[in-house]
């Protein structure tokens, strides 16, 4: 037997149906300025003072490190600028700390091929790779613990920092003067 329903019961269906499946929660949405941030789009507390690198940074980053010596140099700069930044624990608002760990971050990514482009002897290559990551690991610590709101605890990591730099400074300085980057 064959029951009729209105037409109205299953278009009632369909509805609460697409709203199951599709949702109508507001959250859902891209949140207006700033929903570009990845503490935003997780849901995690935004960190004012964390903010992103732009590509104009990154730009004159690459020109400012585009010599193996001078990507040395620079990775030193921002290692001295978190240390006084975090010296007495976390700053009231940490952001040249943020900038600092941010950029190493890039150069370190970066100093594998920089050394590549800068003539750095092949057998240096290896101990370039291993001291980028071993670095970036290192700053990560201090940048999470800044992250979490504790102790940033430089001084735990500062010495394996330091004697990583004089390694690759001596790998810097094995280079002959004239050694420029090749594109």
């Amino acid at each position: 037997m064959f029951t009729r329903l209105p037409l109205a019961l299953p278009l009632a269906f369909s509805m609460a149906a697409f709203v199951v499946l599709v949702g109508c929660n507001p959250t859902a949405q891209e949140p207006a300025g700033g929903g570009d941030t990845p503490a935003a789009r997780s849901g995690d507390d935004y960190n004012p003072h964390d903010v992103p690198i732009t590509e104009e940074q990154q730009t004159e980053l690459r020109d400012r490190t585009a010599k193996f010596a001078d990507a040395v140099t620079t990775i030193k700069q921002f290692r001295a600028e978190v240390e006084q930044e975090t010296a007495a624990g976390i700053p009231e608002k940490p952001y040249k700390a943020h900038q600092a760990l941010d950029m190493a971050d890039l150069v370190l990514q970066w100093l594998p091929e920089i050394a590549r482009n800068s003539g750095v002897l092949k057998e240096h290559w290896e101990a370039v790779n291993t001291s980028a990551n071993d670095l970036r690991t290192l700053f990560e610590q201090v940048h999470q613990n800044i992250d979490n709101k504790q102790d940033p605890n430089f001084a735990a990591v500062a010495e394996e920092i330091d004697r990583k730099l004089a390694g690759l400074e001596a790998i810097a300085g094995a280079q002959p003067p004239d050694a420029g980057t090749r594109h």
